[in-house]
């Protein structure tokens, strides 16, 4: 698999401007992405086109999707 990290800033730098907060879901291996206002949605429209592929999620403009955990100020 391509390191996605690379794959996700070089497409973060494409769109940040015009879709910051939106989902992505990333098909490694062609690089092909899908944006979505949430994950459900960046998911539905990636498996119509690779039904049985995997995808990475991130959040566009930010390092990370989600944080779970305790965070202390």
């Amino acid at each position: 698999m391509k390191n996605i990290r690379v794959v996700f800033e070089k497409i973060n730098e494409e769109l940040e401007s015009e879709h910051k907060g939106k989902i992505i879901a990333i098909e490694p291996q062609s690089e092909n992405y899908f944006i979505g206002d949430n994950i459900i949605e960046a998911y539905d429209k990636a498996i119509k086109i690779y039904p049985n592929k995997k995808f990475i999620f991130k959040k566009i403009g930010f390092a990370h999707t989600h944080f779970i955990g305790y965070y202390n100020d």
